[in-house]
């Protein structure tokens, strides 16, 4: 994504008109109309203008900091730092996957829902774990062919359900937001439908956890990879598009490319998402691949690994400005 934020720009500049098309960044790969995010498509939107002016200021920081790491993206941070993609970057620090400090617990964690002591119950690798982040509501039809195709693929399952946008109460019942047709009933045992707080990366972390249904939010997959968690890409708006291709590209898991996401008609149906869960949940070559990304982002953040060097050559510089300026 910064890679496409920094080209933007000469794309633009390039003069291919007001419509804007496939996009492809020098020395990395296409990025498709389809998963161009949907602001950038009118020119006068507030958000277009920003993020242009952003891509083309990129290049006047002194460095910039990135959480991800090198064999998790190797042709967008080799192109960045080679000057492929704009000519003049600055250095590109990937310094990640980036995970929260812990800190000794002040009293017992909370679990409201039982979430933890219920993935404890659960086979190794047997649970889809579900959430579609906090900043965007899916609608109610979606919802519930979502519930549909969890409940008819056979898995268990802890989804946790949000149908408002970030900084809304969500008031409605789960019975009502996913149809009051004895859904919650007939999979009581083998899920968890929560609309609470879930703690994401303890859960990601858990072995019972086989499969994550994601967004593709950032911070997401940085967890994901950092747990070897394949993740079932279902973008659904924004940058996710572009972060799914990275999940493919990546090893992560799989993108179902086709699937819709906000703005465009048509539902992903029921069937469809309980055949792709059941697809990727029985194909042992996305799990090997994605504990390959697990053992990749650890080697990265280990002493003399790629991450830890990178950070610890953004410290030297830091040290040596602070020097001539003293």
């Amino acid at each position: 994504m910064l890679a496409f934020c920094a080209y933007f720009p000469a794309y633009l500049d390039a003069g291919r008109g007001a419509v804007v098309g496939d996009v492809d960044i020098p020395g990395v790969y296409r990025i498709p109309k389809s998963s161009v995010p949907q602001a950038l498509h009118d020119p006068k939107h507030l958000f277009t203008r920003q993020f242009v002016a952003n891509g083309r200021g990129l290049v006047d920081a002194d460095g910039i900091l990135v959480n991800t790491f090198d064999a998790f993206e190797p042709e967008a941070i080799r192109s960045l730092r080679e000057g492929s993609v704009a000519s003049g970057f600055p250095p590109v620090f990937a310094v990640g996957p980036l995970l929260p400090v812990r800190f000794p617990p002040q009293e017992p964690a909370k679990d409201p829902a039982g979430y933890i002591q219920w993935l404890d119950a659960q086979p190794s690798g047997s649970v889809v774990y579900v959430s579609f982040g906090s900043r965007k509501a899916i609608s109610p039809d979606q919802l519930r062919e979502l519930a549909a195709g969890l409940e008819a693929c056979g898995h268990r399952f802890l989804w946790v359900v949000k149908s408002t946008v970030v900084d809304r109460d969500e008031a409605a019942e789960l019975g009502d937001l996913l149809g009051d047709d004895g859904f919650l009933e007939r999979v009581q045992g083998r899920a968890i439908v929560t609309k609470g707080w879930v703690e994401q990366e303890e859960i990601l972390q858990h072995g019972s956890v086989g499969l994550f249904l994601s967004h593709c939010g950032w911070n997401s997959l940085t967890e994901a990879a950092a747990s070897g968690v394949p993740v079932l890409a279902w973008p659904r708006f924004g940058d996710q598009r572009i972060n799914a291709a990275v999940v493919a590209h990546g090893g992560l898991g799989a993108w179902e490319e086709q699937w819709s996401w906000d703005g465009e008609e048509g539902l992903v149906t029921g069937k469809e998402v309980a055949d792709k869960i059941k697809a990727v949940m029985a194909d042992e070559t996305v799990a090997k691949k994605a504990a390959t990304v697990r053992e990749a982002a650890a080697a990265a953040t280990a002493k003399s690994g790629t991450s830890y060097r990178s950070l610890a050559e953004f410290v030297g510089r830091c040290r040596e400005t602070g020097g001539r300026h003293a």
